[in-house]
């Protein structure tokens, strides 16, 4: 079996994509690797108890800014950012793109390099140059999966010094990948498009199949909506739009229902606006914030619900085009999704339309009439919901897609230099 490194610019518990990775090439007897940044406490505290469980091994370039013995070392790779940005201007060569990107570049390099593995995986375009400068080190090969679409992120018309550092990065590095694979297949056709790369392989971002219970939506309809923040532009101001058009139980719903929001809570001040703009139409008090979670408790927690929301908008490229963690999770928990139409829900959303039901964007009449629709209708709840229960036994979690990957990584090996 095979040492196998794969790099990325997150905490492990915000990435689960990783985790499901990590966990399969080890579960397959390859020794394994992940190498990232640990930047937050928080964070950490969550990376160490989900280590606690696994065989594979964590790297991190720790740079907490609130533990003084780490506070030098985050302030000089800020800094070192910052002259990096600085030089962008007047060009990208010479391994500036790659540090005015990532300020952990230089020493994630070091440590993935020092890792001497037989194949390096980047996730996050910041991570292409440390994967690629770590194999040559090496004389082995690099691959990268794209859970989203990186240069389609900005949700501004104005094009970004970041936007322009990703694009050049990919355009560097992508062509000198093993493989690329993507987390949906609208990723995967915008990255052959823009860079002329193969065809990448569509890899979903399914979850391990768990035995849980379809639970009979008994008492009021809980809807559920979770996020690594709760914040605006992510659907929460729409989603309590339409709570406020649907109407009291006495006059037509005929049932109470339930809004639980779980996440980090980006400010105060946002709890705040949002309860004094719906706390008079009555929803507010409807509204349930639950803190964040262990990643790997996500989906048994959901299943105490019964509608999850994907609420996503066409704001930016990728948005539209992704399918993201929360749509597969939902389904994983045994819930009805009801979800926005972009172009990477629908296409997903179609393959399992008995457990889904599509509205447009930006529409709070027409999610409260789908809303209302389960609120009304038990009976078609619960279908739904066996409905989601059927699809992810037949299809829809990581064990065929696991297959997958182990396929890339057989043939990336025996390319290896």
């Amino acid at each position: 079996m095979a040492k196998i490194c794969i790099v990325t610019t997150r905490h492990i518990s915000y990435n689960p994509r990783v985790l499901k990775e990590a966990d399969t090439l080890s579960a397959a007897g390859h020794a394994v690797v992940v190498v990232t940044i640990n930047n937050s406490d928080r964070q950490a505290a969550f990376d160490e108890e989900l280590m606690r469980r696994r065989k594979w091994v964590l790297r991190t370039v720790n740079f907490r800014k609130e533990r003084k013995a780490e506070r030098r070392t985050w302030l000089y790779l800020s800094l070192k950012q910052r002259l990096f940005l600085f030089g962008s201007a007047l060009g990208f060569g010479g391994g500036v793109a790659e540090r005015a990107a990532e300020k952990a570049f230089d020493p994630l390099s070091a440590l993935a390099s020092g890792e001497k593995a037989d194949l390096y995986i980047a996730h996050h375009a910041e991570a292409l140059g440390i994967a690629s400068h770590a194999a040559g080190r090496n004389k082995v090969r690099f691959a990268f999966d794209a859970e989203d679409f990186h240069t389609g992120m900005n949700e501004s018309a104005t094009v970004s010094i970041q936007d322009k550092l990703v694009e050049y990065l990919e355009r560097k590095y992508l062509p000198r990948a093993v493989y690329i694979t993507a987390a949906s297949r609208g990723i995967g056709d915008a990255y052959r498009k823009k860079y002329g790369v193969s065809q990448p392989g569509t890899i979903l971002n399914v979850f391990p199949f768990e035995e849980l219970r379809v639970a009979d939506p008994a008492g009021p309809v809980r809807f559920y909506w979770y996020s690594q923040v709760i914040g605006p532009n992510r659907g929460i101001e729409l989603l309590l739009d339409a709570a406020s058009r649907i109407g009291p139980p006495s006059s037509r719903t005929g049932q109470p229902f339930e809004i639980h929001l779980r996440g980090s809570l980006y400010s105060d001040e946002y709890r705040d606006q949002l309860k004094a703009k719906y706390e008079g139409t009555g929803v507010w008090a409807k509204v349930h914030l639950h803190e964040p979670i262990l990643a790997e408790r996500l989906i048994s927690d959901a299943n105490q619900f019964d509608v999850g929301l994907a609420l996503e908008s066409d704001i930016s490229v990728n948005r539209n085009i992704c399918v993201t963690n929360k749509v597969f999770s939902y389904l994983m928990s045994r819930l009805v999704i009801i979800g926005t139409d972009t172009e990477g829900q629908k296409e997903i959303f179609a393959q399992f339309p008995r457990a889904s039901r599509i509205c447009p964007m930006d529409n709070p009449d027409a999610l409260a009439a789908a809303m209302e629709y389960y609120i009304i209708h038990k009976d078609r709840l619960l279908e739904g919901k066996k409905a989601a229960d059927a699809a992810v036994r037949d299809t829809f979690r990581w064990e065929p897609e696991s297959k997958k990957l182990l396929k890339y990584i057989e043939e990336a090996l025996c390319r290896r230099s």
